[in-house]
């Protein structure tokens, strides 16, 4: 009987804070050290070289707090049978799993096998076992949503960076175990089981996951962004784009609204050029609560597909 706690195997949970602490008393020490032989050399560039790193150090330390604070949010916030922290995991010799389409950010990887007999984290591959895989970018192979973005609005509505890296995804899918929750990914890099849930996914991918995400909500709404850029057309993915490119907008929350659409449905929820927009993502970005509302968990929810 196995129970899995937090992203690492609770097998070396313990051993991995020993490590972390230990860690942290070498560099303690070794901080220590700089010091006392910056405090006695001539030399100013020793002493400013130490400042640029003990800033470094403090600006990860920072940010890795402000990542596990989101993670806990988000695990706080999720339903009592989501996360595998209360789940017990049973070993069973005679179970048979069929590999299965798994979709992770708009991107498709089909994986082709027999089905084969797996324990519980065993890996679905065996160290060394390739698939070819191909990557499959909607609704274009290009994926040059952000740049089209960032090259049809000012500097003031600029977005940030995104980027993706498909080789690394895929070598990870290779590494991928078995378990029972399937509302979790779990790989295996050493030996140690990594998960990749909601909560992982809100550090990644800096998306809100956390709130209602409850679609139905916004079913019925007046719109006066869609009536006035999409007036008598059926809104497609490829109307969004064409949309977002060849428009003139005359005021920075239209160009924003824009982008923001272009963005999620070239992007975020991608798909063919010829899918029809849903009315509900439209309604949420033409009543703006675009910001507010929780997109990490309609983009995660088709990963675990």
């Amino acid at each position: 009987m196995v129970k899995t706690r937090s992203s690492i195997s609770p097998s070396h949970s313990v051993k991995v804070a020993a490590d972390k602490k230990k860690m942290e008393n070498v560099s303690d020490d070794g901080d220590r050290d700089d010091s006392d032989r910056s405090g006695g050399s001539s030399d100013g560039s020793c002493g400013s070289a130490l400042q640029k790193r003990k800033r470094v150090v403090e600006k990860v330390k920072k940010e890795d707090v402000r990542n596990v604070k989101k993670m806990k949010q988000v695990a706080e916030d999720l339903p009592e049978d989501y996360d595998s922290e209360d789940l017990e995991v049973e070993v069973r010799n005679d179970l048979k799993v069929m590999f299965k389409f798994i979709i992770l950010m708009g991107f498709d990887y089909l994986f082709l096998g027999l089905c084969l007999s797996l324990l519980e984290w065993d890996l679905y591959f065996k160290p060394g076992e390739k698939i070819q895989g191909k990557v499959m970018l909607f609704p274009n192979q290009d994926n040059i949503v952000v740049k089209n973005i960032n090259s049809k609005l000012t500097k003031d509505q600029h977005s940030h960076p995104v980027g993706f890296q498909s080789q690394l995804v895929h070598n990870a899918l290779h590494r991928e175990v078995y378990q029972k929750n399937e509302k979790e990914m779990w790989f295996k890099f050493g030996d140690e089981n990594f998960r990749f849930s909601l909560a992982e996914f809100a550090v990644v991918s800096s998306l809100l996951c956390v709130g209602d995400a409850d679609l139905s909500k916004y079913t019925h709404r007046e719109n006066a962004f869609v009536d006035r850029y999409f007036c008598d057309q059926t809104v497609t993915v490829s109307a969004v784009e064409h949309r977002f490119m060849y428009s003139d907008f005359k005021s920075d929350e239209y160009a924003v609204k824009m982008a923001v659409l272009y963005l999620v449905t070239n992007c975020l929820i991608s798909s063919v050029y010829s899918k029809k927009v849903p009315v509900e993502i439209l309604n949420i970005i033409g009543v703006d609560e675009y910001g507010s509302f929780p997109w990490g968990i309609p983009v995660f929810l088709p990963v675990l597909l």
